[in-house]
């Protein structure tokens, strides 16, 4: 059961495959992540299990950046909020999702973030 801190707090939006992020970790440069959904506080992303040891709750995701040319491409701060699945041996194309919190934006990046999340939200209400 999650407790009330891991819970998700803001609007998230469901995003198709033309969306994703690039950021650095522990000296390794990730381009072209697939993310599943996204907020305003954060997102979740698909990465290769053989990768799935790098990504343990709470390590910072340095320089993140929003790959899709409508949201703000201003560096991010994120830490890895949650790991769902593991390493595996038995396929190296299997993903394991992770939930990524922003953590710091720069101010006029985050109102952007704010704006699309909002009118993408009306939107698939709509």
């Amino acid at each position: 059961m999650s407790t009330f801190a891991d819970r998700r707090d803001t609007l998230r939006i469901i995003v198709g495959p033309d969306f994703g992020i690039a950021f650095r970790l522990k000296g390794h440069d990730y381009r072209d992540v697939r993310i599943t959904n996204l907020s305003a506080g954060g997102c979740f992303a698909l990465v290769g299990a053989r990768d799935a040891r790098l990504f343990e709750r709470g390590v910072v995701l340095d320089d993140l950046v929003l790959m899709h040319p409508e949201l703000p491409k201003a560096p991010i701060i994120a830490a890895v909020s949650y790991v769902l699945g593991g390493p595996s041996t038995a396929d190296p194309m299997e993903m394991v999702g992770i939930g990524v919190q922003f953590q710091d934006m720069d101010d006029a990046a985050q109102k952007a973030l704010d704006a699309w999340v909002s009118a993408a939200n009306t939107a698939q209400l709509g």
